[in-house]
C-alpha cells in the first residue's frame, strides 16, 4: 500500500523560486528573436490558419494552441515564442514540484527548477515553437503525476494522467515511447492497484475521449501518419547512428549531469525503492529509442524527473556538506560556457560559423547525416523573407497577378510565402508539402502564369511553358535554403489547369488520399 511521506503542496513552494521561474519566462521572452522565424514555425503558423483534429505529418495539439495565440498575441517572432518560454517556466516550476514530492529540501527545488533552466539540451528545446517543446513539458507532468500517485496513493490522480496523456498524444505521437515502457513494468508496478481500480479505468476513458477526434481524422484521411513515418524512416532515421545518440545523452545536459546522474543513486537506493520504477522507466526509455533507432531528442521529456530525484539526493548531501551547493551550481554554469552559443543564438551568425570550428561535431550534424557550417536550426532562421520578397517581385512583374499561381516545394518555402505574403495580399500558396496537400487552393481554367519556388525547374515545367524567366534565388549564405530559386512561368502552350490537377492527382494517389 502506498502512503504519503508528507503533505506538500504548490503553496509551499519557495517565493524565492516562484521569483526565479518569473524572471526566466522573462528573459526567454525579451531575448529570443534575435534570428529570424523557424522552418518548423511557418508549418504551425500555418496549421493555426487551418485549425484541425489532425495534420499530414503531426497531431494537431500545436496548431490548434496556434491558433488560439495568433488570435490573441498575433503572428510575429515574439508571439509565437511566448509559448516556448512560457513552457520552459513551467516545466522548470514543474520539475521543483516533482522534487518536493520526492521529499526534496528547499535547496533540491530550487536546484532542480535551476537545472532545466540552466541546461543546454531545454535552453534549445524551449527556443522556437514547435512540439518538443511541449512533449517535454507533457513528459514532465506525466512524471510528476506519477511521483504524486506513488507518493500519496490518491486514486483520483490516475484519471489526471489519464487525461494528460491523452492531450500529450495530440500534441506529439511520439508519447507512446514512454506508454510502452509503462506497459512493460505496469506489471511489477506499485501503482498497479491504482491503476486497476474504478479510477483506472476512468483514467483510460479519459484519455480514450481525448485522443477520439484526432483517430477519427486520421482514419478519414487514410491514417497519413502512417505515411509520414515511413518517409522519416527513409529520409532522416537511417542516419541515426547508435553510438551518436548514446553520446548525445550525455551532451545534452552535460553540464547538469551530476544532477540527473544523482537521480539514479536516488531511485535505487534502499530509501528511494516506492519511486524505483521511474528510474526503470528511464533506463527503458532510452534502450527503446536506442534499438528503433529514434532521433536522440526524443529522450528529453524523460529527463527532468532524473534531475528532480538527482536535485532531493544533492539536497540530502548539501545538509550536512555546505560546500555542495554552490559547487554544483557553479559547475552547471562553467560546463554550460564553452557551448553556450549552440544553446542559445546570441552571437551574430559570422562569429557563430567560426565558434563552431571548435565546437564538437554533433552540434553541426543536420538530419543528412553531414556536417555543415552552422547548427541546423539555426540555418533554418536564415533566409525567408529574401525568399517570400522575391516572390512578391515575381508576382507583381506577372502579366496579369490575379491569373498567378504560386507553387512551393516544400513546407518552409510554403509557410513563408503565406506568412510574408499577406503584407502584399499574395493568393494562397499551391504545395505538395506537408498539410498543404490538404489545404490546397482552387485552381481554374482563369490561371495562365505559375511562380515556380525550388532548387532547380523541372523538366516538365520547362516543356510547358514558353516563357521562363528567373527571379532570383536565396543569397544568405548562411540560409539552409541557399540556392532556392524563383521562377517566373508564363505563356503555357497547354492548359495550365489540367496540367496541375494531374500532378495534383498524381501526388494524392502516391499518399494515398482519396477526393
Amino acid at each position: 500500500m502506498v502512503v504519503a511521506k508528507h503533505r506538500a503542496g504548490i503553496q509551499a513552494l519557495p517565493m524565492m523560486l516562484w521569483v526565479l521561474c518569473l524572471v526566466y519566462f522573462l528573459l526567454r521572452i525579451s531575448f529570443n528573436t534575435q534570428y529570424g522565424f523557424h522552418r518548423d514555425e511557418f508549418l504551425y503558423l500555418a496549421q493555426g490558419n487551418h485549425p484541425a483534429w489532425g495534420y499530414w505529418s503531426n497531431a494537431p495539439l500545436p496548431g490548434l494552441v496556434s491558433f488560439v495565440v495568433q488570435r490573441l498575441l498575433g503572428d510575429s517572432i515574439w508571439a509565437i515564442r511566448f509559448v516556448p518560454a512560457l513552457l520552459a517556466a513551467t516545466t522548470a516550476l514543474m520539475t521543483a514540484l516533482t522534487a518536493r514530492e520526492l521529499g526534496g529540501s528547499r535547496f533540491a527545488q530550487l536546484l532542480a527548477a535551476f537545472s532545466i533552466m540552466i541546461s543546454g539540451a531545454f535552453l534549445r528545446v524551449f527556443l522556437l515553437y514547435n512540439p518538443v517543446g511541449f512533449d517535454v513539458f507533457f513528459w514532465t507532468l506525466f512524471t510528476y503525476v506519477a511521483v504524486r500517485l506513488l507518493n500519496r496513493g490518491e486514486k483520483h490522480w490516475v484519471i489526471i494522467l489519464g487525461l494528460m496523456m491523452g492531450i500529450g498524444f495530440l500534441n506529439k505521437y511520439s508519447v507512446v515511447f514512454v506508454l510502452l515502457p509503462l506497459l512493460m513494468i505496469f506489471p511489477f508496478s506499485t501503482i498497479r492497484p491504482l491503476v486497476l481500480s474504478k479510477e483506472g479505468i476512468w483514467g483510460v476513458l479519459a484519455a480514450l475521449f481525448v485522443v477520439t477526434p484526432n483517430l477519427l481524422w486520421q482514419y478519414a484521411h487514410g491514417f497519413p501518419v502512417i505515411g509520414h513515418m515511413q518517409e522519416l524512416q527513409e529520409n532522416q532515421l537511417q542516419n541515426v547512428n547508435r553510438i551518436e545518440f548514446l553520446v548525445d545523452q550525455v551532451l545534452f545536459n552535460l553540464n547538469v549531469l551530476p544532477v540527473w546522474v544523482a537521480g539514479f543513486f536516488y531511485f535505487f537506493r534502499r530509501e528511494g525503492r516506492r519511486f524505483r520504477d521511474l528510474g526503470v522507466l528511464f533506463v527503458l526509455v532510452i534502450l527503446l529509442l536506442l534499438l528503433l533507432k529514434g532521433k536522440s531528442y526524443y529522450t528529453l521529456g524523460i529527463y527532468p524527473i532524473m534531475i528532480a530525484a538527482g536535485a532531493a539526493w544533492w539536497g540530502e548531501v548539501a545538509v550536512k556538506r555546505k560546500w555542495v551547493r554552490p559547487v554544483i551550481i557553479g559547475f552547471s554554469i562553467l560546463n554550460l560556457l564553452p557551448v553556450s552559443p549552440y544553446t542559445w543564438p546570441f552571437l551574430p551568425p559570422e562569429k557563430m560559423v567560426a565558434f563552431g570550428q571548435y565546437g564538437p561535431d554533433a552540434f553541426r550534424r543536420w538530419e543528412d547525416g553531414q556536417l555543415h557550417a552552422l547548427p541546423q536550426d539555426y540555418a533554418d532562421m536564415f533566409g525567408w523573407d529574401e525568399m517570400a520578397r522575391l516572390v512578391y517581385q515575381a508576382y507583381e512583374a506577372s502579366s496579369d497577378p490575379s491569373r498567378t499561381v504560386i507553387y512551393c516545394s516544400n513546407f518552409g518555402q510554403a509557410g513563408a510565402v503565406d506568412h510574408y505574403g499577406k503584407e502584399w495580399s499574395l493568393p494562397a500558396v499551391l504545395s505538395f508539402a506537408d498539410s498543404w496537400l490538404l489545404w490546397l487552393p482552387e485552381i481554374s481554367e482563369h490561371h495562365n502564369a505559375l511562380i515556380y519556388v525550388n532548387d532547380e525547374l523541372g523538366e516538365d515545367v520547362q516543356e510547358l511553358f514558353a516563357d521562363i524567366k528567373q527571379m532570383g534565388m536565396v543569397e544568405n549564405d548562411f540560409a539552409r535554403e541557399r540556392g532556392t530559386t524563383v521562377w517566373l512561368c508564363q505563356q503555357p502552350r497547354r492548359s495550365l489547369q489540367t496540367f496541375l490537377q494531374s500532378r495534383i492527382a498524381e501526388v494524392k494517389a502516391n499518399r494515398g488520399l482519396t477526393e
